[in-house]
């Protein structure tokens, strides 16, 4: 899974950094906000994978997710208004916004995990796909057909059907079937997430309007690659990057506001970016990552002590 956050991870950052200098269509080879649907789905697929088959305990759960996200983010957006970039924040800036959403999909997972046990996953899609239209289309994007543009309290809303697709691609994993080899989805998804970045810049049909449907086939590129690493063995070197992938997504425009003061062309600033960005994974990412695993297993450990020690008190009194 990590060779596939590295690949996101990175187009986001070459659509950044390298993406504008890059003359007529070959600027829209690097997708950013495609590779952020694929985060969203390899998020839903990640979150729901271990709890297929066993209970979640809420507080564990989102202590945990919490402590991983948000410190770093916190972190990043004090560095970004360091260097003046007002727009990295998390109410109309970038980057941030997709933070915004997950920190909203785990707190709605305890509620999505037993309303899809009850009706199943494609019902919970449904209601979801039909939701995100409801806002891209009746709020409308921006003019550039953007779909982070409607603020916090409505960007979820739009992306949760790819989220709620990863969940729905975790519980049937072992069940679904997929045509093709990993190169064929390799190709095919990143060739349709560039004409959809030309479509959003050049025609009314936005990403407001696509990313939708895009999920589902990030979604089949995700079930490939996990498939062809069980089957060939990870790429080491994408399995290490995609390790440090959240630091890359939240630091990548902060390092290059830095380096942008002393040089300017786009590669090397993409280059020394992207080694700035091991600092922030070492120090302040990792740390959280695992603070994030030991309070949700002490969560965990206080949960089953309390349950034990009830059931004693039960027998107790069933003995009395």
């Amino acid at each position: 899974m990590d060779t596939v956050r590295a690949v996101a991870a990175l187009s986001v950052v070459f659509a950044h950094l390298l993406g504008p200098s890059m003359p007529g269509v070959s600027r829209y080879i690097f997708t950013g906000h495609p590779a952020v649907i694929a985060f969203f789905v390899i998020s839903g697929f990640c979150i729901h994978y271990p709890y297929r088959r066993q209970e979640l305990r809420t507080a564990p759960f989102l202590a945990g997710r919490f402590l991983r996200i948000v410190p770093p983010s916190a972190v990043a957006f004090l560095m970004a208004q360091a260097l003046g970039i007002r727009a990295y924040n998390p109410i109309d800036g970038f980057i941030l916004w997709s933070v915004v959403c997950e920190t909203v999909y785990y707190c709605l997972y305890p509620l999505f995990l037993p309303a899809a046990r009850r009706i199943g996953w494609p019902l919970i899609i449904a209601a979801s796909v039909i939701a995100s239209y409801g806002v891209a289309i009746g709020v409308g994007p921006d003019r550039y057909g953007n779909a982070q543009s409607y603020g916090p309290l409505l960007n979820w809303i739009v992306g949760l059907p790819a989220w709620l697709i990863g969940c729905y691609l975790a519980e049937n994993f072992d069940r679904l079937k997929l045509a093709g080899n990993v190169w064929l989805w390799r190709a095919v998804t990143a060739a349709i997430a560039s004409v959809l970045y030309w479509a959003t810049m050049n025609t009314p049909v936005g990403f407001y309007l696509t990313m939708t449907p895009f999920s589902a086939l990030a979604g089949c590129w995700i079930m490939a690659e996990i498939r062809n690493a069980a089957d060939r063995g990870p790429v080491k070197t994408l399995e290490v990057i995609g390790a440090a992938c959240f630091s890359i997504y939240l630091v990548h425009i902060i390092a290059a506001t830095a380096v942008e003061w002393l040089v300017t062309p786009p590669i090397v600033v993409c280059i020394l970016s992207l080694a700035l960005v091991y600092p922030f994974y070492r120090w302040i990412e990792k740390p959280c990552h695992a603070a994030a695993r030991r309070a949700k297993a002490k969560l965990e450990q206080l949960g089953s002590r309390r349950v034990s020690e009830e059931s004693d008190r039960i027998a107790i009194g069933d003995r009395a």
